[in-house]
């Protein structure tokens, strides 16, 4: 091997004039033959692109990969790409004008299969062809350089036609679907994406052409004028090229450090991020998240976005939804806590039933406490000038349902028959109600129940509800039990929207995970519109 720079240079500039010299003329000819527009161009344009837009809308990869097998855009790109590196301004004419037809025949196919198609929704496969990323690129820059070596080599042109078309029939069946829709989002996006992809591949066909020798001197007519054109072609040609790299490498750098400022604020507060979408509105940064986190932290939001536009440098609207975890052991000590909070109310009451004097010192006592009390288990609102108020208890009071439906009523039994008092309890699981054993009748205590659940759902503004019933795998007497439910539900002025039985592996299931006499209830829940 050579020891010095110029005795390495000379020996690279020998062994590539030795090895890679290619007939030009029959590689030339043979690339013009390739990329000419004719009727069997055409067919099979139509062919591959509605094979594609039929795969991409029933979201099968098989099809859409068969697609690729019959489609003949590999002539015209690679056409363009040796028209650049020989400056041959006919040839370049010739091949535009071949791809041209080809994306006007494959526009029309696939919107007038789109159109007649009662699946319209965009699929994964769709979706997934919408923006360009940097493994796009790649993909369209590794097909290009395979198509031009298998060109110059003549080995291989189907299997690398297949390559090219991977990464140019999907995005442009998928920018038909779009237009079809009325979904110039989906359009914009797949079409910049075919765009991107086929300057990468002529691009890379250039560069490939050049190394193997073909330049100026395979085309005898070039011009100085001609060669000025397609030079200026040439750079114009790179520029959405450069701006789709800067894009791809901007969002993706965004969107890591969306995700690290977000997992690192969730860290802080003891919650982890499930979901999160990163957009763009212009120079906005638009963030959805959603964070579980044992505690409520309304300032959380604004600091993640303070911390966002220092870290990008440019605005940052973040909306956090924040849903609150259930702390098993807070929760029983705060039910205990309550507990003697009540007990302490009852001695002081039976005090002030004694004495006078001690009522009052009670009274003050009693009044302290609700003050201390109300302050830790919930927020007490007074509406419309004292004649109304309304106590929404947190999850920290441990106030279930049923606990909570009697609180208002004592009260509401105990104040001003003028002043409207209502008590919201803490989101929950509705109570289940209880049937003997082979019965579907509804007993006191499943009235009560049933009183209590229609109360909270009131409370709670839910009017709709879903009812399931269980019976050990008997699926008659447990559609009975929910039919029965359904019935006391609308009666209390619920709209129930679904009253099935239980299958026996989710009757097991329950059992297993509330005892045995789970086998004998009927399920209630919420539906959020």
């Amino acid at each position: 091997m050579p020891s010095t720079p110029e005795a390495l240079w000379r020996w690279l500039r020998q062994w590539r004039a030795t090895h890679l010299n290619p007939d030009r003329a029959d590689v030339v000819a043979h690339v013009d033959e390739g990329g000419e527009l004719g009727p069997r161009y055409a067919f099979m344009i139509l062919m591959s692109c509605g094979i594609a837009t039929l795969g991409l809308l029933q979201n099968s990869v098989a099809v859409i990969i068969g697609a690729m097998l019959i489609s003949p855009l590999m002539g015209p790109i690679v056409k363009m790409g040796m028209s650049l590196a020989t400056f041959d301004l006919r040839s370049l004419r010739d091949a535009l004008k071949t791809l041209s037809v080809g994306v006007a025949l494959s526009l029309a196919i696939s919107v007038l299969i789109v159109l007649v198609s009662p699946l319209q929704e965009p699929t994964p496969e769709i979706v997934a062809r919408t923006a360009p990323n940097l493994f796009d690129l790649l993909v369209a820059v590794f097909s290009g350089l395979a198509g031009a070596y298998a060109t110059v080599t003549r080995k291989g042109e189907t299997i690398v036609g297949v390559a090219i078309a991977t990464a140019l029939m999907p995005p442009l069946a998928v920018t038909g679907f779009g237009i079809a829709v009325g979904n110039m989002s989906i359009a914009g996006g797949a079409g910049f994406l075919f765009m991107t992809n086929l300057l990468a591949i002529a691009l890379s066909v250039t560069i490939m052409a050049r190394w193997y020798g073909f330049g100026r001197q395979d085309s005898p007519k070039q011009t100085a004028a001609q060669a000025a054109v397609i030079v200026t072609t040439f750079v114009l040609l790179s520029i959405p090229l450069g701006v789709a790299l800067r894009d791809i490498a901007a969002r993706g750098l965004a969107e890591r450090s969306v995700r690290t400022v977000l997992d690192d604020a969730a860290r802080e507060v003891n919650g982890r991020i499930t979901t999160l979408r990163v957009d763009r509105n212009n120079e906005t940064v638009l963030v959805d998240a959603v964070l579980l986190t044992p505690k409520n932290r309304p300032d959380l939001a604004p600091q993640i976005e303070r911390s966002l536009e220092d870290e990008l440098g440019r605005p940052v609207r973040v909306e956090l939804r924040e849903v609150l975890t259930a702390n098993d052991a807070e929760l029983a000590q705060n039910k205990a806590n309550l507990a003697q909070l009540r007990e302490s109310v009852l001695r002081l009451q039976s005090a002030q039933r004694d004495d006078g004097a001690a009522r009052r010192a009670d009274a003050a006592a009693i009044s302290a406490l609700e003050k201390r009390a109300l302050a830790h288990f919930g927020a007490f609102d007074v509406l419309d000038a004292g004649r109304q108020a309304r106590w929404r208890l947190s999850p920290q009071a441990g106030l279930d349902i049923a606990a909570a439906h009697q609180l208002e009523a004592s009260m509401q039994a105990e104040g001003d028959d003028d002043a409207r008092i209502e008590v919201v309890p803490a989101f929950q699981s509705l109570p289940m109600l209880h049937f003997a054993d082979d019965s579907s009748a509804v007993d006191a205590r499943a009235v009560a129940t049933l009183d209590d659940i229609a109360w909270a759902l009131q409370r709670w503004q839910y009017g709709r509800v879903e009812v399931l019933g269980h019976a050990g795998g008997d699926i008659a007497l447990a559609q009975a039990r929910a039919d029965v439910v359904a019935a006391a539900l609308r009666d209390r002025g619920l709209d129930v929207v679904g009253a099935s039985a239980a299958d026996r592996a989710t009757s097991r299931q329950l059992v297993a995970e509330r005892g045995r006499d789970a086998i004998r209830v009927v399920e209630v829940a919420p539906v959020v519109r």
